[in-house]
């Protein structure tokens, strides 16, 4: 197996997809991005009227696509006081899995990965638009 380490200041992550994936969105983010616009203060006023935790425009997040994987290993840098350094290793199956190999965790570094078969049909990440319109990853993992 061939691996890449990764360094990181502060903090940081990864996602590691080494059979790719299927991006969907849902609609033009020009479309989207109007839309939140025009209803973000609608939607602020129903979230903080029904006491959903809400406090801010910012704290509203929506969701604008997905990515569709068999495989997938993702690591997050959690201490924004010290660097932090994790290894990676991965071989791919012609089944669409993959084995992956964690290797030099200097720092706090949280990781985890799919097993050896590939994930049922397929395990989603979620893609959310803030309504500030920049774009994050989101570590949810939805298994089909």
């Amino acid at each position: 197996m061939e691996g890449v380490t990764y360094k990181f200041r502060k903090c940081g992550a990864l996602l590691s997809l080494p059979h790719g994936g299927h991006h969907e969105d849902v609609i033009r983010s020009q479309v989207f991005e109007g839309y939140i616009q025009g209803h973000v203060d609608s939607w602020l006023t129903w979230a903080q009227k029904n006491q959903l935790g809400v406090k801010r425009v910012e704290d509203l997040i929506l969701v604008s696509g997905c990515t569709l994987v068999t495989s997938w290993a993702a690591a997050a840098f959690v201490d924004d006081t010290m660097d932090a350094e994790i290894s990676l290793a991965s071989r791919t199956f012609d089944n669409g899995g993959a084995n992956f190999d964690w290797s030099n965790i200097r720092g706090r570094v949280l990781y985890h990965n799919s097993r050896f078969e590939p994930v049922r049909s397929h395990a989603t990440f979620i893609r959310h638009a803030l309504t500030s319109f920049s774009v994050l990853w989101k570590a949810e993992i939805h298994y089909d």
